[in-house]
């Protein structure tokens, strides 16, 4: 009975120890295998291999990378931007109430177009002023040359032509104060030639708010009634016959970029019209978050179908450049990256895909079974992250971020298999 005891007690905690190696032994093997398929797809995601069927049977086909004589364009972003100079918002320079309106938005205007009128009492009192003011000039400018000829003639007093002087300067710096703020009130002062003539005085009651420049007025602000100060904005003008396109440049292309340079834009509303313009600054401050130079372009806009805050993207022409380049077919773009395939010299053993007939399927089935597969070499095609620089209607200058050089050859036709095969390593359907 003791015996059975003991062996009772010995055999779970053999049990324990045979399971506890079991599973100290398993992770082990997994994270191996796992690391190794890891580093197995790190590779196969840029690098696939072709077998000469394969690489015959989807068009690819591939030419040397050269030297080429680019007079092209760099492409880039921007966005539309109102000229400052041919913007602006309308106010009164006097408080008072609105009398009355003649524009609504949308209205064109043309410089120097009444928009509103606005009421003021003060207009009066002003005006008063201003008589008042000419009236005492005249009569002192009329005393002190009287004076002046007496003093002349040694009749009259020195004290007195000094007095009559002092006023006559006094009058004439009143007159002329006030004949300046009549100009700004919009007031003629001839109005007031024959005014001791007229049975009724000829004083202006309203202050005309008019348009600086001509445009489309995109704002309105105000009503009838409505009391404004000179610090509200009463209309928005805007003219857009010529806007800004405000470009931004990598600092890679900025050794292309000088003031003067043709720009053509395309706009993605209206993408059969191509609108010419040239550069007219370029920044002098870097952008150090979106690694660009603001450039600003002068677009003549007749049409007026460029509207401000629209995206556009514009070639900048530049001058004949040899350079390292590709041909455009050769280019794949992922999101902001761009990439080419290169044909390399290695050579690399791949299970064969070759497709079988219906009558041949045990066979193979029979291979597999047996552990045997059929092997082929396959040439290497390693897709190479590359920056973009000029380009023509051929050719597109590149800046690849390994290590090529003339002589290299690039894949220009069926890239689209080689994206498929780099993506099937992705998915994991190749066999390993």
């Amino acid at each position: 009975m003791i015996m059975i005891l003991k062996w009772i007690k010995i055999i779970p905690i053999a049990a324990i120890i045979f399971f506890t190696g079991c599973s100290n032994e398993g992770p082990k093997v997994q994270t191996e295998k796992h690391e190794e398929e890891s580093h197995h797809e790190e590779e196969a995601s840029t690098e696939a291999a072709l077998t000469e069927e394969q690489i015959k049977l989807m068009g690819i086909e591939s030419e040397k990378i050269g030297m080429q004589n680019i007079s092209g364009y760099i492409k880039v972003n921007g966005e539309v931007v109102i000229n400052p100079d041919q913007e602006s918002k309308v106010g009164s320079i006097i408080p008072g109430r609105i009398k009355k309106i003649y524009v609504k938005e949308g209205s064109f205007v043309k410089a120097g177009q009444t928009l509103a009128v606005i009421e003021n009492p003060q207009l009066i009192d002003i005006q008063v002023e201003y008589i008042n003011a000419k009236n005492e000039y005249e009569y002192s400018k009329r005393e002190y040359e009287r004076q002046l000829k007496l003093n002349n003639d040694n009749i009259g007093s020195k004290k007195t032509l000094s007095e009559l002087e002092s006023k006559y300067k006094r009058s004439l710096a009143d007159y002329k104060t006030l004949e300046e703020k009549l100009s700004s009130y919009k007031i003629s002062k001839n109005r007031f030639d024959n005014i001791y003539e007229d049975t009724v005085a000829n004083l202006q009651r309203y202050y005309t708010v008019t348009a600086p420049i001509s445009g489309n007025v995109i704002e309105r602000n105000v009503s009838v009634g409505q009391y404004v100060e000179p610090s509200a904005d009463m209309f928005h003008i805007i003219n857009t016959s010529t806007v800004f396109v405000d470009l931004n440049v990598f600092e890679k292309d900025m050794q292309y970029i000088s003031a003067g340079q043709k720009v053509t834009l395309e706009v993605s509303v209206n993408p059969y019209q191509a609108y010419e313009g040239e550069i007219i600054f370029v920044n002098k401050v870097f952008d150090d978050v979106k690694r660009t130079v603001k450039v600003r372009v002068a677009i003549n806009n007749r049409n007026e179908k460029l509207l401000p805050n629209m995206f556009v993207t514009a070639k900048i022409y530049v001058k004949q450049e040899s350079v390292l380049a590709v041909p455009i077919s050769a280019i794949e773009n992922n999101g902001e990256t761009s990439y080419i395939f290169v044909k390399t010299g290695e050579v690399r053993e791949i299970e064969s895909h070759d497709e079988h007939k219906e009558g041949e399927d045990h066979v193979v089935a029979e291979k597999e079974e047996n552990g045997k597969h059929e092997h082929k070499n396959g040439i290497v095609f390693k897709k190479v992250i590359v920056n973009i620089g000029i380009s023509d209607d051929r050719f597109t200058q590149i800046f690849p971020l390994d290590d090529l050089k003339v002589g290299d050859e690039v894949v220009t036709k069926g890239t689209f298999y080689l994206k498929s095969e780099l993506k099937k390593s992705e998915l994991g359907e190749h066999e390993h």
